[in-house]
């Protein structure tokens, strides 16, 4: 007959052994999303020599994915480069209309590797998204607008985005511009609408990285502005 001792210690032993699958199996069990979020060890340091956040790491490892799509020894401009524009045409919440073309031009030379790709002056293009008339009861006017692309010397279309701020409020990356209500007889008192100068000037960023159709190569002979550039037809 089994003692005392013995009869637990063979309890113990059955355990230990009818467990040990699941435990070994334990880790199938795992949630995936956390281990994809969980922060591991780095020693990536900001300029200040504080440990980067996680989010920091992600961001900049993120940005070294987007610029290793692109091939070696091709010409772009890196996504997240700023431009700095101005507005062609004044706006009015009044008149302008959603759908309408917003006129920006280059307030200085683009240039990649020593050569200009778009010169200053260049026309920058953005569109109306949202217009509001001012109203009664105090209903102040809006104006939303984007600031979409420009063209580079050898007709390639870079792809902009806004990144200044006027006043408050941004819509999606568009520009939003409220004009303040007065709370003062607001009861049928006319919101005032919002009008933007000519001459207002705003910061815009390449949205992602652009390819400009050549090589670093060729890349000044691509953009040499006394160089036809369009639809090319040949007859015979």
């Amino acid at each position: 007959m089994q003692t005392r001792k013995e009869k637990v210690l063979a309890i113990v032993l059955s355990t230990a052994v009818f467990a040990a699958p699941f435990v070994a199996a334990a880790p199938a069990y795992a949630d995936p999303q956390l281990e994809q979020i969980q922060p591991q060890k780095e020693t990536a340091t900001a300029e200040n020599g504080e440990p980067l956040s996680f989010k920091e790491r992600l961001k900049a490892k993120m940005a070294q994915a987007e610029i290793s799509k692109m091939p070696a020894g091709e010409a772009y401009i890196p996504g997240g480069t700023q431009l700095n524009v101005e507005l062609v045409t004044a706006l009015h919440s009044k008149t302008a209309r959603t759908g309408d073309i917003v006129r920006f031009k280059m307030m200085e030379n683009l240039i990649l590797n020593d050569v200009i790709v778009v010169p200053a002056g260049a026309e920058v293009e953005g569109k109306v998204t949202k217009a509001t008339s001012s109203g009664f009861f105090g209903r102040a006017g809006k104006l939303i607008f984007s600031i979409d692309k420009v063209r580079t010397i050898n007709g390639v279309d870079i792809p902009l985005e806004y990144m200044g701020k006027i006043q408050a409020g941004s819509d999606g990356g568009a520009i939003a511009v409220t004009a303040v209500v007065s709370i003062l007889g607001g009861f049928l008192m006319k919101g005032k609408n919002v009008s933007i100068p000519a001459g207002t000037k705003f910061a815009a960023k390449v949205k992602n990285d652009t390819d400009l159709k050549t090589s670093l190569k060729d890349l000044q002979e691509a953009m040499n502005p006394e160089k036809p550039h369009g639809v090319s037809i040949s007859i015979r």
